[in-house]
């Protein structure tokens, strides 16, 4: 699935001028938004299926990775196994 997303951004950025500053920039931007999660408290993250885990995993990644990607990767990962947010 991972090589799947990889493939997706690389075709997708392909087709623009600058694909590489533009995948930057997107996923800086993605990471604006998480650390604004940073805020909310544990309960809240786990009313939205996020735990401060997942958090803290996406936004040390680097930074041609889709932080956001990730973490639907991680719930849908934790959903297969029947588990909620830990």
């Amino acid at each position: 699935m991972r090589d799947y997303i990889f493939h997706q951004a690389h075709s997708r950025d392909s087709t623009f001028v600058f694909p590489k500053l533009r995948r930057l920039v997107r996923n800086w931007m993605a990471r604006k938004k998480l650390r604004r999660l940073e805020q909310l408290d544990d309960y809240m993250l786990n009313d939205i299926g996020m735990s401060r885990g997942d958090l803290r995993h996406a936004l040390r990644l680097p930074r041609d990775i889709d932080p956001i990607a990730e973490i639907e990767r991680l719930r849908e990962q934790r959903m297969r196994r029947g588990l909620r947010s830990q």
